[in-house]
């Protein structure tokens, strides 16, 4: 015979562990191949995932460059407190192979 909490109390740690799963999916490092304009969206998507939804980001096309090998993107992030920039380096097949972001004090998906 199962202890009567026992059922509510499997349902809630089976729901909140479905939930956890759900917030922590993975970003997709692979982007469409093709041009500079491809590499600064798919940049510019993942950026966005990794900062607080109250930030925005901003491609800086003057200093984004295209090399033989990669695309090494450049972005503005800010937010009402900070600001800074981030990096990605997106190879010729769109998979982002480097990334950062700079002068933001970032613990998990916030800033300090």
């Amino acid at each position: 015979m199962m202890n009567p909490i026992f059922r509510p109390v499997m349902m809630l740690l089976v729901l909140s562990l479905t939930a956890c799963g759900f917030q922590n999916q993975s970003f997709d490092m692979q982007g469409k191949a093709g041009d500079i304009g491809d590499a600064m969206e798919h940049c510019r998507k993942f950026m966005t995932y990794l900062i607080p939804e109250n930030a925005y980001v901003y491609i800086d096309e003057a200093s984004s460059r295209e090399t033989e090998e990669y695309y090494d993107i450049f972005l503005d992030i800010h937010d009402d407190k900070e600001s800074g920039y981030g990096q990605c380096r997106v190879d010729k097949k769109g998979m982002i192979i480097y990334h950062v972001i700079r002068e933001f004090r970032q613990q998990g998906r916030s800033f300090n």
